[in-house]
């Protein structure tokens, strides 16, 4: 079996996140958040299913890597029984997320970094990690922890960005798309696909299942339109990791690149952004290893 090297840190050693000091992520994210929040909502739908529980029963959730809340104020609100709690090792984001809680009573914010075990009596009926588990250097010892917080018979969801790179016709953005694809290779942004099953099971999760979300960039659609805006978006937010850290490619080349795409009419033009959604029940009985107790060797 192939060895992969160890992901090298590239902001820090709590994550790879490749747009942490890109100065429009706010917005960035917020447009995302608008972007796929009905699909979350359909997949978490489908997470309580998996846990044997129903939309408007009193059951707990948590959202680790919740960034400034959205999602996680948009569970609260759609399920006001239930007890929601975000976590981000962000402390200025976890700031944000309870400024902006509101009149949402159901739902609670704190600070924790993903790979630390969470606080002692912690145990949640569905666990939500969105766009999170591909920017953590060690997933394995990650969704370790996760397991440990889910109750026995709870789910698990993640979405994450498939191995495959992002599609589109214009010649312009398959060079930028190349540029980002090396850099994530570089500091193990990828890599995810082929191992997440294993590394769940290894965790103690079962029934592992994973569905491939697609969305048009592009075309002659106000869906492809928006998708296309948030993609541009998203790789200018790339400029400081593939120009200035990994010194793949000239600043001015990259924002010339960026400026020609903003440019371009798009509504002949067509790709697609693929995304991965995965689910996972934790079974009852002792997890595998040290954060289950059990026995490491057997």
């Amino acid at each position: 079996m192939q060895e992969h090297p160890a992901p090298v840190p590239m902001f820090g050693p709590k994550s790879n996140y490749l747009f942490a000091q890109n100065l429009d992520e706010r917005a960035r994210l917020e447009r995302q958040y608008h972007l796929l929040q009905e699909d979350f909502s359909l997949w978490f739908g489908e997470a309580l299913r998996l846990a044997g529980l129903d939309a408007g029963g009193d059951w707990s959730a948590l959202d680790l890597g919740c960034g400034e809340g959205q999602f996680t104020r948009e569970l609260a609100r759609r399920h006001p029984r239930a007890r929601v709690t975000g976590m981000d090792v962000d402390e200025a984001a976890i700031a944000t997320a309870v400024a902006n809680r509101g009149a949402v009573e159901n739902v609670e914010f704190a600070v924790h970094d993903a790979r630390e075990p969470l606080p002692a009596g912690s145990e949640y009926d569905v666990v939500v990690m969105w766009l999170v588990l591909l920017y953590l250097p060690d997933r394995a010892g990650a969704l370790a922890q996760v397991a440990a917080a889910t109750r026995p018979g709870g789910a698990l969801l993640l979405c994450n960005v498939p191995d495959e790179p992002t599609r589109f016709s214009h010649p312009v953005a398959t060079e930028l798309v190349e540029a980002s694809a090396e850099m994530a290779r570089r500091f193990g942004a990828v890599g995810l696909e082929g191992r997440l099953a294993a590394d769940l099971e290894a965790a103690g999760f079962t029934g592992v299942t994973t569905a491939v979300l697609r969305y048009p960039l592009g075309g002659g659609t106000a869906s492809g339109q928006r998708w296309w805006g948030h993609w541009l978006a998203t790789i200018a937010a790339t400029r400081r990791a593939v120009v200035d850290v990994a010194g793949l490619m000239d600043g001015a080349e990259f924002d010339r690149k960026v400026a020609l795409l903003a440019e371009a009419p798009t509504l002949l033009e067509h790709g697609e952004w693929p995304f991965l959604v995965t689910l996972a029940r934790r079974p009852a009985g002792p997890l595998p290893g040290p954060a289950g107790g059990g026995d490491p060797e057997g």
